[in-house]
């Protein structure tokens, strides 16, 4: 959950945003680059098209952003014109198959730990690719980028009791596929919700 400090600054830079302030809309950038990306690449599941559909999503909300309510936290909001981005991109192109490529390891780093770290995400990145797209988000929003139920069910279009549904059962299903041995695919005798 953000703090109240972040949220006051973070609707005075949305302000600035609507009153024409570019610098203002490149701090907001990157707030949400980083989230952004990660939840794109929830829906998407391909690099490029997470990397296109997050600088749509921000072009989109740059235009649109007198729409946004006087005092409405910018993120949840933006999360709403992100998925939107996304689904409208699915729809549009069928998803290419892509290798991503790894993470370069900046100098002075153990390369071991480096691995370690690569399977490890690759190893929840393959999880939550089994999981249901609502589940997915769901999870994403809430355990890495720290939204609440109320404003995941906001961003979704759900209800806050769904939102904890999809959570749970998103991370039972982690749990189970990543016990399974992390190579995306539970046992057959139990299926993901």
């Amino acid at each position: 959950m953000r703090s109240p400090e972040s949220l006051v600054e973070e609707q005075a830079l949305v302000r600035a945003v609507q009153e024409g302030d570019d610098v203002a809309f490149g701090a907001l950038v990157d707030r949400y680059l980083d989230s952004a990306y990660v939840t794109a690449m929830s829906v998407l599941r391909d690099a490029h098209d997470a990397e296109d559909a997050v600088q749509s999503a921000f072009i989109r909300a740059l235009e649109r952003i007198d729409q946004l309510k006087p005092g409405s936290p910018f993120g949840p909001w933006f999360y709403r014109v992100l998925r939107s981005t996304c689904l409208n991109l699915r729809r549009r192109e069928a998803l290419r198959s892509h290798e991503e490529i790894p993470v370069s390891a900046a100098g002075g780093r153990d390369p071991d730990l480096d691995l370690q770290r690569e399977l490890t995400r690759s190893t929840v990145t393959a999880a939550l690719g089994e999981l249901p797209e609502m589940q997915r988000l769901a999870v994403t929003l809430y355990d890495l980028e720290g939204y609440s139920h109320q404003e995941i069910a906001e961003i979704l279009g759900i209800a806050v009791g769904t939102s904890r549904a999809h959570v749970h059962h998103a991370r039972r299903a982690l749990r189970r596929l990543i016990r399974a041995g992390g190579d995306g695919h539970a046992d057959a005798n139990e299926p993901v919700e």
